[in-house]
Parts: C-alpha cells; sequence; structure tokens
C-alpha cells in the first residue's frame, strides 16, 4: 500500500514539473486545464484495485459540457487471476484551474460484478474521489483516485491519458 501512494505522489510530482509554462487557448484559459466547451474526450488507463491488488484496463469517453465541467461512462475490467471484476461507472468532474495542472472531484454512480470459481456478485453504488490531470494540447495525462461505495467497495488509482477528438 505504501509503495502505491509512494508511485502515485511521483507521479503527481512527475505532472508538476512539466507544467511549469502555461499556454493560453483562444479564451485566454490556461489550456494545461480545460478542453474547449462541447469537445468529446476519449481515454485510456491503467487502474490498480486496492482490493484485489490487481491492475487492469480503463477506458472512458467525457463530453465536456463547459470548459471545466465534464461527464461520461467508464469501463474498468480486472482479473487477478481468480476473480474478475467489471466496473462501469458514469461520473462528472469540475476542474479546478491551479498554475500548473487541473485538480477535480469526480462523483458517480457505480455498477460493478464480481466473478469467481464459485461466485458471481453484482451491485449498485456510488463512486467519489478526486485527481488531476495535465493537458499539451489535444493530449492529456491524468491521474485520480476513486473509491466505490457499495456491496462490493473497492478503491482504484489510475493513470492515463486523454485524448481530445472535437
Amino acid at each position: 500500500m505504501k509503495n502505491l501512494y509512494f508511485i502515485f505522489t511521483m507521479m503527481l510530482i512527475s505532472i508538476s514539473v512539466f507544467t511549469q509554462e502555461t499556454k493560453k487557448n483562444e479564451e485566454g484559459k490556461g489550456s494545461h486545464c480545460y478542453f474547449k466547451k462541447n469537445s468529446v474526450s476519449i481515454g485510456l488507463g491503467i487502474p490498480y484495485s486496492i482490493k484485489f491488488q490487481s491492475v487492469g484496463v480503463n477506458a472512458r469517453v467525457y463530453y465536456n459540457l463547459g470548459d471545466a465541467s465534464c461527464f461520461g461512462p467508464e469501463f474498468s475490467y480486472f482479473n487477478n487471476g481468480h476473480e474478475e471484476v467489471v466496473d462501469f461507472d458514469i461520473v462528472g468532474h469540475y476542474i479546478f484551474e491551479t498554475p500548473w495542472m487541473g485538480v477535480f472531484p469526480l462523483a458517480g454512480v457505480n455498477y460493478t460484478i464480481e466473478k469467481g470459481e464459485y461466485h458471481t456478485e453484482e451491485a449498485l453504488g456510488v463512486v467519489f474521489g478526486a485527481g488531476v490531470h495535465r493537458n499539451f494540447g489535444k493530449i492529456a495525462l491524468f491521474g485520480e483516485y476513486a473509491h466505490v461505495e457499495s456491496a462490493l467497495n473497492d478503491d482504484f488509482v489510475t493513470i492515463g491519458l486523454f485524448f481530445n477528438v472535437k
């Protein structure tokens, strides 16, 4: 667990180092935080499930309502050799600009399916957490922590990339 927190902290520091210069977009807002209003972003990430101590794959598509807000579905898949976990979320973010990166809380709904050799469990719940991202034109690096509160609780740390397609 300490190694996971160390890796997450180092990732945040690395993103901060890359964010020393801020480019301005058409609206005069820091492009290091915001995506264009009414655009779509597609993301791929590498999540880590703390409960299952397993690395998985994450895909997401967000609709950027405005410069600072977005929402959309996410899908994560984990297989630790004994169990499979499929995680569906619909989340929203509100981005707060800092001099080096965008910081955001996240909240939404979650549906989880856990399949083991002798059982299958499903649960509906909520997901909440926080993250950071840094835009480099149409590409953004992100890192986030999310907690699922349901009958199948779990915590996730995810790092990945976004690509703004519109």
